[in-house]
């Protein structure tokens, strides 16, 4: 991966301007590069007019022998032919070639009509076209490399293009010295191509500019100065196999020249291993790619983009992306991540202006897949936005989310989280998700927490036709706070509920508490009410009602901080036409005191009736009082008392009474009974003309 470009670089560089050598600087394939470049040679200071020994010419009159740096060149040719022949030997005796130069040569048709030839330029003829060509041949001593080159450079002064061309073959062998005997260790081919604009005078026409842009692809008639390096070649001894494009380009888009880079490589080992590369540049945006994959069923590939971009507001931006991805056969996995900064433009106090980072949004990706019997997978997504704070970048907002899932078992579950942050980076918002699903059973969990302790979520879940959820929030003030829960239920079966709940808190102590709960069975006629609650003093308090096709019932209890403790019921029965044929009720009690209380009564469709009252005080008192009546079909019936009482002393008394009558309510009698533990029993009985009036 190529290294990440700072901001700070980006920024720094802005408005500078990017030097393009006169030669491409070629990587060396296999080894370092041999052969020298090709060289026109302009303003060579004459060396002594003695042609140095070893080398050969036709005359020592029109030998020519010029010097540079790195070698010494002797040349002759007849005069005024433009054919040059020659020799070049390296100072340092590494290398040497001999070549053939013909100069000024007519170009029939000229050259201004080639590709990449400027609009509006016209055809170039034969007397304005000249095309200097040559070939070339040398060997390197230190690395055991020869070579073999042909090359052109044709110029139209008409169309103002100069183009260029080398074709070279390139041997590493293994004895120099053994011509055609030698066996060839490695060899590749090099072809060059060259395109330039150029103005009246002969100068280059453009001038490099650093701006960048993100538009589409530079149209051929842009293109101001082109030079394109190929090269192809093979390793005899290990059968690698290798090729590499390098083209750069000044190009003007639209009032700017830019500059523009294009490489491509490919390597291909013997074993089947493949590993290629791509790298763009335009201005300051750049895009590299690399790739690759071995015999074993490993694949790779790579992505690297640094852009400039302007957005819908005119403002700049800068976007930094890297993607990489791998499959080794058992487990395949793909990351991305990104950095986009985007600017604003200020007005120094001066009038001068700049760019000054607005915002600087982080962001990744990462997928993954086992291929194995579970088929597992897995995600993760990120992202940080930043914002400046004063001289520094401050991070003000944090997402990740992940998620699983196994297709085998078709189970699945995942997390999510979002962060605000403020300026000193103290959390401001957590926003939360949890969630799963296995296919029989699913739940899904969001809530948000504040600085303060204050939250409110939600969640829902499904399992075998249950359905539920729940929402809640938490309010808090220092110590103090309070949070209610509302819940809903459903079987898939008809039976539906709904709740709510709360608490609340002083002092990090609970003060109350309540709950309330809705009920019904859908289709049944069958609903219900539940309400609760109590406080830190010790009071509580209950309440239930109920009302189904058949009954209706209610219920009261409680207790206070006292010590009173109560409850009451109530229900009422019903037949299938919805006549009422029962009622009953008790009530029960009791205080700190020790004294309980309790009564009940029971009424059947007003034929039979029935009381009970009964207590006790804290002194050991007891006492209780019981009566009934009964209706029968034919008019007869009852009517009955009984009590007694027990002053705890060891004292007890009671009395019974009762009547009776016949049909109609014809004839009856009528008894009394009076006693206590004293010996006292008193009974008698009498007849009376039937029911009792009162």
């Amino acid at each position: 991966m190529p290294p990440v470009l700072r901001l700070s670089q980006f920024q720094s560089s802005r408005g500078s301007q990017v030097e393009e050598p006169d030669r491409l600087p070629v990587r060396k394939p296999p080894t370092q590069r041999s052969h020298p470049p090709v060289l026109v040679l302009r303003n060579v200071r004459p060396a002594q007019p003695a042609v140095p020994e070893g080398f050969t010419y036709s005359s020592s009159t029109t030998a020519v022998v010029s010097e540079t740096s790195d070698f010494v060149e002797v040349s002759d040719g007849p005069p005024g032919s433009g054919l040059t022949m020659g020799e070049r030997r390296a100072h340092d005796g590494t290398w040497t070639e001999k070549f053939v130069h013909q100069r000024g040569a007519a170009v029939p048709g000229g050259a201004g009509q080639g590709k990449g030839a400027p609009k509006g330029k016209g055809k170039g003829t034969a007397s304005e076209a000249e095309r200097d060509f040559g070939r070339r041949m040398g060997r390197n001593t230190a690395l055991a490399q020869r070579w073999k080159e042909t090359w052109e450079r044709v110029e139209d002064p008409s169309a103002a293009v100069v183009r260029t061309k080398v074709e070279r073959h390139v041997q590493e062998v293994d004895d120099l010295d053994a011509d055609d005997n030698a066996v060839v260790q490695q060899e590749w081919d090099e072809d060059e191509e060259g395109f330039e604009v150029v103005d009246a005078a002969g100068a280059a026409a453009a001038s490099s500019s650093a701006s960048s842009t993100s538009g589409p692809a530079v149209r051929d008639s842009n293109v101001l100065v082109s030079r394109t390096w190929k090269q192809r070649g093979k390793d005899k001894k290990t059968g690698r196999t290798w090729s590499r494009t390098v083209t750069r380009r000044k190009v003007r888009v639209e009032q700017e020249v830019v500059s523009e880079s294009e490489e491509e490589t490919m390597e291909v080992e013997a074993s089947g291993e493949e590993r290629g590369s791509t790298r763009h540049r335009l201005g300051r945006s750049v895009t590299n790619r690399e790739w690759g994959s071995q015999p074993t069923g490993n694949r790779w590939r790579s992505l690297y983009s640094l852009q400039t971009l302007v957005n819908a507001q005119g403002e700049v931006c800068a976007r930094e992306a890297v993607q990489k991805w791998y499959d080794n056969g058992q487990e395949e996995q793909s990351e991305e991540w990104e950095t986009f900064d985007e600017f604003e433009e200020i007005v120094e106090p001066g009038g001068s202006k700049r760019l000054r980072l607005k915002k600087r949004i982080r962001s990744g990706r990462k997928d993954g897949r086992q291929h194995h019997d579970k088929c597992t997978e897995w995600h993760e997504r990120w992202e940080e936005q930043e914002e400046p704070e004063g001289s520094e970048l401050r991070v003000r907002r944090k997402k990740l989310e992940k998620w699983w899932r196994e297709h085998a078992c078709n189970n699945a579950w995942g997390e999510h989280r979002v962060e605000d942050l403020s300026a000193t980076g103290a959390s401001e918002r957590v926003e939360q998700r949890k969630w799963y699903d296995n296919g029989t059973e699913r739940q899904d969990e969001r809530w948000t927490e504040h600085p303060d302790g204050s939250a409110e979520g939600t969640k829902e879940g499904a399992r075998d036709g249950h359905t539920w959820g729940e929402r809640w929030q938490r309010v808090c003030d220092g110590d103090d706070g309070n949070i209610t829960v509302e819940k809903w239920h459903d079987d898939g079966l008809g039976t539906k509920t709904e709740s709510k709940e709360g608490r609340r808190w002083e002092a990090s102590k609970d003060v109350e508490w309540h709950r309330q709960e809705l009920g019904e069975v859908v289709g049944q006629s069958d609903t219900w009410t539940i309400n609760m609650g109590g406080n830190m003093h010790g009071d509580e308090w209950f309440e239930s009602w109920r009302e189904r096709q058949a009954e209706k019932s209610a219920e009261k209890s409680g207790k206070n901080a006292e010590g009173d403790t109560w409850r009451e019921t109530w229900t009422e029965e019903y037949n299938p036409d919805g006549v009422r044929i029962r009622q009953q009720a008790e009530k029960e009690g009791s205080n700190a005191r020790g004294d309980k209380w309790y009564e009940m009564w029971i009424e059947e469709q007003e034929k039979k009736k029935r009381a009970l009252k009964r207590g006790q005080n804290g002194e050991g008192a007891e006492w209780q009082e019981e009566w009934g009546e009964e209706a029968r079909e034919d008019g007869s019936g009852s009517k009955w008392t009984s009590k007694w009482a027990d002053d705890g002393r060891g004292n007890r008394w009671g009395n019974n009474w009762g009547d009776e009558w016949g049909g109609d309510g014809e004839g009856g009698k009528r008894w009394v009974e009076d006693w206590d533990n004293k010996g006292k029993s008193e009974k008698h009985s009498h007849g009376t003309d039937g029911r009792p009036k009162h």
